[in-house]
């Protein structure tokens, strides 16, 4: 039987993206190990070998300061300095225990240790890239000056080791390929996998959900800030996993406004949709200063189409695309507070139905059964040649 082994350098249980093509595997009849950070799903779809997590938030800036800050002055420091992390020796060392004749690779850290097993076993390489690596945190100056080089310095090296390049939007497909002068990568769409979700009419109070991970740079204070200036039938929801504390921060700006803002722990990947469901728009943030931001097709609209909601977001290309060809929301002509809360006050029940409407129809198109075959068809190319 033909072994698989999807790496993925970061939390398994909010990784919706591998769970769901580890099922993917293991339903079509592969041997499926998954290596992974905890925390993990209460079940999940294929065995795991635990990636030691990379410690406290303290430990993640000196190892950003000692790993990879040198590459800014040394780009060829990059490939030494990223083994000097105990946990992928560690991970390197399991990996070849189970020598996969095939590695996925999810995103840039992945990769060193997708080619380590390619050197010590012959396996084959799919990268999948959820985010365009060079330019994911390019809004921050710290990663530029400390980080940035370090990421492109490993995607540079290993990217063309890969058999099969995937990721989750036109634009970093054509972006990908540009840089690197690669064959266009294949676009699998972060959809859920389909699930039947009811219609439900708005009513007051009028729910605003955002939901995904609670950390900077998406635009969560904006919302705590907009939220009092919107109509008193509106509420917001934030939902999701937290970093760094984060969630306290966010928690300490929405006190004064009492039930109008509720922050909420994540809820596991299987009741996603029937949490957000529950809900009647969908919101989501981002900054269009950054190429990353502008290649954004994050998993959370896809999630909020088939849920049944209204969907309100920056303008920003791909997102907007979606948006269009279906009707199922608005988008913003900037992201203040007033801008949030005027396009809330134009919005009747009637008009936020219609959307809401819109997208169920546009979800049934939208979702894993479709995106999942290319998934199929990539995996075949890449290990047939290994079969005898």
């Amino acid at each position: 039987m033909t072994r698989i082994a999807l790496v993925c350098v970061s939390p398994l249980q909010h990784d919706s993206r591998v769970l769901r093509h580890a099922a993917l595997l293991v339903g079509a009849g592969y041997d499926v190990r998954i290596f992974a950070q905890a925390p993990l799903p209460a079940v999940p779809p294929a065995p795991v070998t635990v990636i030691p997590g990379p410690g406290s938030d303290t430990r993640v800036r000196l190892g950003m300061v000692l790993r990879q800050a040198p590459a800014s002055l040394v780009p060829a420091s990059a490939d030494l300095l990223y083994w000097l992390s105990p946990s992928r020796l560690t991970t390197r060392s399991d990996l070849l225990r189970f020598k996969p004749d095939l590695v996925i690779a999810n995103d840039w850290r992945a990769l060193p240790l997708a080619f380590a097993a390619k050197r010590g076993c012959g396996a084959r390489i799919i990268y999948d890239s959820h985010e365009f690596a060079p330019e994911e945190f390019a809004d921050s100056w710290r990663w530029r000056l400390l980080a940035r080089q370090h990421v492109v310095r490993i995607e540079d090296r290993y990217i063309r080791e890969a058999d099969a390049v995937a990721t989750v939007s036109d634009g970093i497909a054509d972006a990908l390929a540009q840089r690197y002068g690669l064959t266009r990568p294949t676009v699998i769409s972060n959809t859920p996998a389909w699930q039947e979700t009811a219609f439900r009419p708005t009513a007051r109070p009028v729910t605003v959900l955002y939901h995904g991970a609670v950390v900077p740079r998406r635009g969560l204070e904006i919302l705590i800030e907009s939220a009092p200036l919107w109509p008193a039938e509106f509420r917001l929801v934030i939902r999701g996993p937290a970093q760094g504390g984060f969630d306290q921060h966010l928690r300490n700006l929405a006190a004064p406004f009492g039930e109008r803002i509720a922050l909420e722990p994540a809820v596991p990947p299987d009741q996603l949709i029937s949490t957000a469901a529950q809900a009647d728009i969908g919101i989501f943030l981002l900054s269009n200063s950054t190429t990353h931001a502008r290649f954004a097709m994050p998993n959370k609209i896809f999630e909020y189409m088939q849920a049944g909601l209204m969907v309100i977001s920056s303008d920003l290309p791909e997102i907007r695309k979606t948006i269009e060809i279906s009707g199922c929301g608005v988008l913003l002509s900037s992201d203040t507070p007033q801008v949030i809360a005027t396009c809330l006050a134009r919005l009747g029940p009637a008009q936020i139905d219609a959307h809401k409407r819109a997208a169920l129809v546009r979800a049934r198109d939208l979702n894993f059964e479709g995106e999942g075959t290319k998934l199929l068809a990539l995996v075949s190319k890449a290990v047939t040649p290994s079969i005898e």
